[in-house]
């Protein structure tokens, strides 16, 4: 069956190659010769197809340097780079870590229902560090952070244990809070507890939960299997005697 692909699909339009120093060689050539000439021909066809698209690529890579191992056709190089835009790390950047941390924990308190929080030493923390994964880094220890804390609020010390070891270096000795927590059984609290949890945080089930070290899930499941609680006596009216 004829169907069209990515290019075909963005004619008139834009598409956005990503990775592209990953590109093999015998791939690199198809791409060139579809910039130059404007056509392609589809898997298994025989007849060209005129496209106009503009081409966004993306990569990690030195191209320059690729092109000198012979890893990237010199030619595709200069046809891709016309207006280059070079992103700076995330080390060259620091001022951004701050925004971008804050950003990453909304997003995954919000996908997995949670309310951490980073303390101002924490987030001095994740400024200093140097992050040779870029964003992806950043935001997988962010998510990490999120469904692992103990607490609402994260200090420095507690983010120490969710930070990669620098390289080569010794790692820490002594006991120290373990990074996943400890199986909790159907019956790891008791009813007054999961209810005196829920009173103290005016009824937020989030915030019970994390006060006793349980997953939103976790605690409301304990909820759900409480007998219901027992009416409480009526308060005495004025003139009653006690």
């Amino acid at each position: 069956t004829a169907r069209a692909g990515w290019f075909e699909q963005a004619h008139g339009g834009t598409i956005f190659l990503d990775e592209i120093g990953e590109l093999p060689l015998a791939m690199q050539s198809k791409l060139l010769r579809t910039l130059q000439e404007g056509t392609l021909v589809r898997l298994g066809g025989t007849r060209e197809l005129k496209v106009n698209v503009r081409l966004v690529a993306a990569t990690n890579r030195e191209l320059a340097r690729e092109v000198q191992a012979g890893r990237f056709r010199q030619d595709l190089y200069y046809r891709l780079n016309v207006i280059p835009i070079r992103l700076p790390s995330l080390r060259e950047r620091g001022e951004d870590v701050r925004a971008l941390a804050l950003h990453f924990v909304n997003r995954a308190n919000q996908a997995h229902q949670r309310n951490v929080n980073l303390a101002p030493d924490a987030l001095a923390r994740l400024e200093a560090h140097d992050w040779p994964g870029n964003i992806r880094e950043l935001g997988n220890l962010i998510e990490r952070l999120v469904l692992l804390a103990d607490h609402t609020l994260v200090t420095a010390a507690t983010l120490e244990r969710f930070m990669p070891q620098a390289q080569g270096a010794a790692a820490p000795t002594g006991e120290t809070e373990p990074l996943v927590r400890d199986y909790q059984s159907a019956q790891s609290h008791s009813a007054q507890a999961l209810r005196e949890a829920l009173a103290r945080h005016q009824g937020n089930q989030s915030r019970a939960a994390q006060s006793l070290g349980l997953t939103l899930r976790q605690f409301a499941y304990r909820m759900k299997k409480l007998p219901p609680a027992p009416p409480s006596a009526p308060s005495p009216r004025r003139g009653d005697d006690t």
